[in-house]
């Protein structure tokens, strides 16, 4: 076996190795090549030397492997908006959604044949889908947009598929008058096809079934007045807003310290609900309470 192969290389061998390399880096040498010929000065990293963007703190790890996804999210919350960068990304990814969930609604009210008289519903159909796929990259750009910890945030929250079965939004729902506030289970059931997942949610003023419900047609000008309203929430910043957000990219509540997923409740029957009949669904909203 060549001795090369046990030791290292002899020092004319170095010297021949820096002379080529100085005539390719000329005076650009690299000063990791210093080490190179000096083991004995390397200085071992420390982990957190090494950490880069989008990484875990050792925080979130400790959190993790403890289990306790309430302080987890409210760890990311915390930090986050203190050091917020661009802290308006989620209000616009939150405004998305809903321009989503229009859509998505507006496509099954036509095909149940519950959307305004005279619509011709080929061409809105198809004026829909561009949308839906326009706002679709808007959304992703959006969810690209957030800040390492709140994009960790959110990607955990919405892994799960029910996600927006969250007591607080069911009440939002309930309280706008929309399906939750019915024994429909409209919401949790909604008959959308697979490609309109980013759809999924409560009831817009589009939905069919509260459409029938109220017995009667919200005009356009109406709608575009209670459209810019939820606008300018957003851009205001107020309480209903800042709640929302916080249930709806981080799973929180105020100071509750249960799990977030614990609290994705939605109805165990929404066929008992209705037998009761409004009573019915009283009893349990207060249950839950």
């Amino acid at each position: 076996m060549p001795s090369s192969s046990l030791h290292p290389s002899s020092p004319t061998k170095q010297a021949t190795h820096h002379s080529l390399m100085d005539m390719v880096m000329g005076d650009e040498k690299p000063s990791s090549l210093l080490h190179w010929s000096s083991p004995t000065k390397h200085t071992p990293l420390n982990p957190t030397d090494m950490a880069i963007g989008g990484e875990k703190t050792e925080t979130e790890i400790k959190l993790e492997r403890n289990g306790n996804i309430n302080a987890l999210q409210r760890y990311r919350y915390l930090t986050w908006r203190k050091n917020a960068i661009h802290p308006e990304v989620s209000y616009e990814l939150l405004d998305t959604e809903e321009s989503l969930r229009e859509v998505v609604q507006e496509e099954i009210s036509i095909k149940e044949g519950t959307a305004t008289s005279g619509v011709n519903a080929q061409e809105r159909l198809r004026i829909l889908n561009t949308k839906y796929w326009l706002l679709s990259q808007r959304w992703w750009y959006c969810r690209s947009d957030l800040e390492d910890l709140q994009l960790r945030a959110f990607k955990l929250w919405r892994s799960h598929p029910q996600w927006y079965m969250h007591r607080t939004l069911v009440e939002e729902c309930a309280g706008r008058q929309g399906c939750c506030a019915r024994g429909c289970g409209c919401c949790l059931n909604r008959k959308m096809l697979p490609s309109r997942s980013l759809g999924v949610g409560h009831c817009t003023l589009e939905c069919a079934c509260c459409r029938r419900a109220r017995g009667f047609e919200v005009s356009p000008t109406d709608k575009k007045l209670l459209k810019e309203q939820f606008k300018n929430t957003v851009q205001e910043r107020g309480y209903r807003i800042t709640r929302y957000r916080q249930v709806s990219i981080w799973g929180l509540v105020g100071d509750s310290r249960e799990d977030p997923f614990d609290m994705i409740d939605a109805p165990p029957s929404y066929d008992q609900i209705e037998k009761k009949g409004v009573k019915g669904l009283l009893d349990w909203v207060q249950a839950k309470v």
